[in-house]
């Protein structure tokens, strides 16, 4: 079976927030403020990386819950949410496929992210060690629990977890070197073959929500295509990226297909949302 994954992610214009923001950070958010492409205020999944440095597409700080358990193989399908006038728009901006996870080290080591500037990594080599590396963005965007979203834990609770003495050494430090701590398999690298996975040039507007309401759909195909199809086998029979009330209302919304069955329907949906894709589609 293939593991697939409807997930929504926030690309919010924070005009505001570029003042205390430097490097990358700050690059990503003007391309946001400039309506330039519906970029992840964070980056990750790292599509400005993807776009701009022509880099393999990787995740590695949100949904710490899937990026733990996902396989290679699996498809996810990446719908960004930005409020606009007490409304939230969703545009479908990519169908990708995992390539591998790996250890987030790996990056500073692979030659095949050489020269790529990616900030949805979280720490950056120091000396014999590594540190914790947000500075480039104003506190209320950093992670204060970077450590438990890139160490592996297993059945360790968080609260357990942070207690722990030198995890808190190392919280309190920003810095630890290898053996200190394990890290996780839990950057997710996707691959770039072109039937693998599509980052949309031109991600459209698939569905609109008000405050307190599942969103509504404007494309019946791309609907019949995501949610309609996970309704099908989702436990809840979920038909909605949006949940009703506030909070956490975006979810990620997961189900299965049979492997054959899944490398169709993602010829179908890569198709479909390359087709939507062109300014001006119906």
């Amino acid at each position: 079976m293939t593991g697939v994954y409807l997930v929504p992610y926030r690309s919010f214009p924070q005009t505001n927030h570029l003042v205390a923001a430097s490097g990358r950070f700050a690059c990503v958010g003007r391309a946001i403020v400039a309506n330039e492409w519906p970029y992840d205020n964070g980056d990750d999944p790292s599509f400005f990386a993807a776009r701009r440095d022509r880099g393999p597409l990787t995740w590695g700080v949100c949904r710490q819950d899937v990026r733990n358990n996902i396989q290679p193989g699996s498809i996810c399908v990446f719908f960004a949410f930005t409020r606009d006038r007490g409304k939230t728009r969703y545009r479908m901006s990519a169908v990708a496929t995992v390539s591998e996870t790996l250890d987030r080290r790996v990056v500073f080591q692979d030659r095949r992210f050489r020269g790529m500037t990616y900030i949805n990594v979280l720490i950056r080599p120091d000396g014999n060690g590594w540190v914790y590396d947000e500075n480039d963005r104003p506190a209320g965007d950093r992670h204060e629990d970077w450590l438990w979203r890139i160490a592996a834990h297993g059945a360790t609770g968080k609260s357990e977890f942070d207690a722990d003495a030198r995890n808190a050494h190392i919280l309190d430090n920003g810095h630890f070197m290898d053996g200190d701590v394990e890290i996780a398999r839990n950057y997710v690298v996707f691959s770039k073959r072109p039937d693998e996975t599509y980052i949309s040039p031109h991600p459209p507007l698939v569905a609109t929500a008000k405050n307190g309401a599942h969103e509504r759909w404007n494309t019946d195909e791309l609907k019949c295509l995501t949610v309609c199809v996970a309704a099908c086998r989702h436990p809840k029979k979920r038909v909605f990226l949006r949940s009703k009330g506030s909070g956490y209302v975006h979810r990620q919304l997961t189900f299965e297909l049979p492997v054959g069955e899944a490398v169709q329907w993602r010829r179908l949906l890569i198709a479909t949302l390359c087709r939507k894709s062109v300014p001006g589609a119906a």
